[in-house]
């Protein structure tokens, strides 16, 4: 297991990942609560003091970060601050009145914003960077992503893993058992032909027609959406035991 988890590493780095500008209005889902941004701030020191603008205003102070204000309407809330130097990295910090860090993630955690192969999401990002929660952009109110969520929840996870981009919500109500996420998650590898060291991996997927084991996994490239479910079915398991 610890080959594959290495080799993960390996595919994950290969992947470029675009990110773009979150914008004010820009609304993002969880599975649980859609979340809007609200305000986008620039931090100025004008004249060695502190203080704040408005993201846009330009003038003789030096820029010091960019804070990303969002909530739900439930009151949750989350603000990241922009990671200087990466572009669509962000840091989580205290909230104007959250006492707690949302998702059951800490300050200081990272959260990405990608733009790849026609995704737009956020992947929040444990300490060792598997993501273990993930917000999808969308152009929807509440009530239609909860729509969308119950429709989710219609696709066996089996043929959803590899083509559609999963949450923390989805994984609780289709997956029961941390077996079971273990067999999906290396159905992600399985897809592409990866040549399993477990022997129980190996008998559970050579008895399907479609596996066909590859010569060298090193030559696996697996998109984004695979790499982040791959990642966060991983984080799932963690937090069952």
């Amino acid at each position: 297991m610890k080959k594959v988890l290495c080799s993960l590493v390996v595919l994950c780095a290969a992947m470029m990942v675009q990110a773009q500008t979150m914008r004010v209005g820009n609304k993002f889902w969880d599975g649980y609560s859609l979340y809007t941004v609200k305000e986008i701030r620039n931090l100025h020191r004008p004249n060695g003091q502190p203080n704040t603008a408005l993201i846009g205003v330009h003038g003789s102070t030096e820029s010091m970060g960019t804070i990303v204000y969002m909530t739900t309407k439930h009151d949750d809330e989350l603000t990241l601050e922009k990671v200087d130097g990466k572009e669509g990295e962000y840091t989580i910090i205290p909230s104007r009145q959250a006492e707690e860090c949302p998702f059951g993630a800490e300050f200081g955690w990272r959260v990405q914003h990608i733009t790849q192969d026609g995704e737009n999401f956020l992947a929040v990002r444990k300490p060792n960077g598997d993501v273990m929660w993930t917000l999808s952009r969308t152009n929807q109110n509440e009530d239609e992503c909860k729509e969308w969520q119950m429709m989710m929840s219609q696709e066996e996870p089996w043929n959803a893993v590899n083509g559609q981009l999963l949450n923390r919500a989805y994984l609780s109500a289709n997956v029961a058992t941390k077996e079971e996420l273990r067999l999906l998650r290396n159905k992600i590898l399985a897809y592409h032909g990866y040549r399993f060291q477990s022997e129980d991996l190996q008998e559970y997927f050579g008895k399907i027609a479609w596996y066909k084991p590859v010569d060298d996994n090193s030559t696996i490239k697996l998109d984004i959406v695979e790499q982040t479910n791959l990642q966060l079915i991983k984080s799932e398991e963690a937090a069952r035991r």
